[in-house]
């Protein structure tokens, strides 16, 4: 089964592409099944601070580089998230009182707009904080990969 869109989320991109994280395997398998993703620059910005941070700068350039060809040969689009953000800042708004009135962030917000912006309702991510959004897409919750596979 091919998936045809699914909106990458930090956490997944961290499994499946650090071999040593818990849950590569099936994050791996996940990837295998997905014909294309979109990674948020705001993804980006995460995964290359997380990666900075645990393994150093050559390490966060290698994931860099990796994201960098998957797009070029088109199996990623990294779209511009400016004409996103009023929905993403008002599912944020929407969701305030979320874990325990932590909210959600303006990250996983956006991810739920351009899940909207690409009619999809399928999630790249290991946070369950995606069950408690309604998908702005008419679905009726998000499938989020690999746990719903």
């Amino acid at each position: 089964m091919t998936i045809r869109v699914v909106i990458a989320d930090t956490n997944a991109l961290i499994r499946l592409l650090n071999p040593r994280e818990p849950g590569h395997a099936e994050h791996k398998d996940a990837f295998a099944q997905m014909a294309h993703l979109v990674v948020s620059p705001l993804v980006l910005a995460e995964l290359d601070f997380i990666a900075t941070t645990r393994s150093g700068s050559k390490a966060a350039l290698k994931l860099g580089r990796f994201i960098a060809n998957q797009a070029a040969i088109n199996r990623f689009t990294i779209p511009d998230v400016a004409p996103h953000l009023s929905t993403a800042l008002a599912v944020a708004e929407g969701y305030t009182h979320a874990r325990g009135g932590q909210g959600i962030g303006l990250t996983d917000a956006m991810n739920v707009a351009l899940a909207k912006a690409y009619g999809t309702d399928s999630v790249f991510t290991t946070d369950k904080e995606y069950r408690i959004v309604q998908p702005l897409t008419g679905h009726t919750a998000f499938r989020l990969l690999p746990a719903d596979l």
